[in-house]
């Protein structure tokens, strides 16, 4: 990976360096976060990821806070309570803090494989949109920012705008 990042590095410098031949070149940019930020596909996807893993956060705060009642009581009743009462509670409030950590880790882990899969759907549209405006276009090279160390929002390279545009429209 390293490797291609710097012949695409060394390429673009002999691009960019010779004026002779970057009159030949159409260049492009494209910031995929401003897109994957502001287009109504991500946001619906990202509404939707809320919606399907709300019941499931909204039980985990539940045995949040059930668990919190529970040290609560310990650190309230500790002095009224037996030894083996407190000893018993105490137990109680360990699997109840590892049964929601891994609940949580459960819940967390999915969420993620979940939003992988919703943003790699629109990533793949994206890609299409992406490859339509550079034929269309007759662009020589399209860089996003994940290639790109600065790009200028007001450079004639960047074409987020046209690609959000079209992104949008399908």
């Amino acid at each position: 990976m390293k490797s291609i990042k710097k012949i695409l590095i060394f390429v673009v410098t002999i691009i960019l360096a010779s004026p002779i031949y970057a009159g030949d070149y159409k260049i492009g940019y494209v910031d995929l976060s401003k897109i994957l930020n502001e287009s109504p596909a991500a946001l619906a996807a990202q509404k939707k990821l809320e919606q399907e893993f709300s019941p499931r956060n909204k039980k985990l705060e539940a045995q949040a806070q059930k668990l919190n009642k529970q040290k609560e009581k310990l650190q309230k009743e500790s002095d009224i309570m037996s030894k083996d009462g407190i000893e018993s509670l105490q137990r109680k409030i360990m699997k109840a803090e590892r049964d929601l950590k891994r609940d949580a880790d459960e819940a967390r882990e999915d969420y993620k494989l979940r939003r992988r899969d919703e943003l790699g759907k629109i990533e793949n549209r994206l890609k299409e949109v992406i490859l339509n405006i550079a034929q269309g276009g007759k662009y020589d090279f399209i860089f996003t920012n994940a290639d790109v160390t600065y790009a200028s929002d007001s450079s004639s390279v960047n074409i987020t705008e046209k690609v959000l545009k079209k992104f949008n429209s399908k």
